[in-house]
């Protein structure tokens, strides 16, 4: 693990000194229209978003690989303790050996107080040879095993220092399109600065308003899952007040993908953190059979994931500008499909 360490250290400082180049950057033409502006932030957003998927994936693998090493460092310290084992024993036994290989056996036979014993003991230095020779074969295919889980260890080694470089890359590329959309409302004239405030304002204001309304979030057939039914509970009261940040899970801040993990942790069930891998959980479901608890997934590929909680809304984790609110299914562009984690 300290070469882990090591090698880690050396990938991020690689990166750290490398510059990142980045596609989308605003060009220095005139300043935009406020109509401009929301069609640029929105292109932004979603190019932050695919870049987002891309660095929980990396996440994953990472945790994955970290998961493996750590399982090969007990085999190989297991496998360790089997080949000191056999040398220890092959070591006793060519001792035996050799202490009495250098006396002719006619000889022995002769000075040897009780000549029956002698034969006993001879059948039984018949039977070292045979254990060394069995000691010592089993003591090569073991130490066969031990090489081979340390080049297993350390190839996963290189491909997690790999992976931790491309996750700071990411991150940075991240960071970048913040930096971009901040840039781009910079430019914006006062008013229109104002005017796009109090847009997202009037929005926050009714995701608020929804979140308290317990008639908008619970579906009137009452024919959801108790614990979806919980799970969107939770994942509704986290609205007012909590805020979007890439990686995060609870409690406070979420990404999108973290907003569905702790929201079914609650109810004991566990999800991947990323969109596109938790596509793959539960069954698919059609848009007109949703039921609140629901998954839905947006764009093409799949970068971003919400909750139904009834009545044509679901809730999500939206972006770092808009943060997490309640969004009407039927506004919302690019959905992919729905699934059912529980029932």
């Amino acid at each position: 693990m300290v070469r882990l360490r090591a090698l880690l250290r050396g990938a991020l400082v690689a990166v750290a000194s490398s510059a990142v180049v980045l596609a989308g950057s605003l060009p220095a033409s005139a300043d935009p229209t406020l109509d401009d502006a929301k069609k640029q932030l929105a292109a932004i957003e979603d190019q932050q978003s695919k870049i987002g998927e891309e660095w929980s994936e990396a996440r994953l693998e990472l945790a994955d690989g970290q998961a493996k090493v750590k399982t090969l460092d007990a085999d190989i310290a297991a496998q360790q303790t089997k080949v000191d084992t056999l040398r220890g024993q092959a070591q006793r036994l060519a001792i035996t050996r050799y202490q009495t290989r250098g006396v002719d056996i006619t000889v022995q036979l002769i000075t040897s107080p009780d000549p029956d014993e002698f034969l006993s003991d001879l059948t039984t230095m018949g039977k070292v040879d045979q254990n060394l020779n069995s000691v010592l074969q089993d003591y090569q295919a073991q130490k066969a095993n031990l090489d081979e889980l340390k080049r297993a260890a350390d190839d996963q080694v290189t491909e997690l220092a790999a992976q931790e470089q491309r996750l700071a890359g990411l991150k940075e590329q991240i960071d970048a399109k913040t930096k971009e959309s901040q840039e781009l409302v910079d430019r914006l004239t006062e008013e229109e600065r104002q005017r796009l405030l109090a847009e997202q304002a009037a929005s926050r204001q009714a995701s608020d308003r929804a979140a308290v309304d317990e008639e908008a979030i619970v579906d009137a057939s009452g024919s959801a899952d108790e614990r979806a039914v919980k799970a969107v509970k939770y994942a509704v009261a986290k609205v007012p007040g909590s805020s979007y940040v890439w990686g995060a899970e609870g409690p406070n801040s979420f990404d999108c993908s973290g907003l569905m993990l702790a929201a079914y942790r609650t109810v004991g069930i566990s999800l991947p953190h990323s969109s596109r891998a938790q596509f793959g959980v539960g069954r698919a479901v059609s848009r007109d059979a949703l039921k609140p608890g629901d998954l839905l997934f947006f764009y093409n590929p799949i970068h971003h994931v919400g909750m139904y909680i009834g009545n044509g809304l679901f809730v999500h984790a939206r972006n770092p500008r808009d943060g997490l609110e309640i969004t009407k299914l039927a506004s919302y562009p690019a959905y992919q499909g729905a699934r059912r984690v529980i029932g």
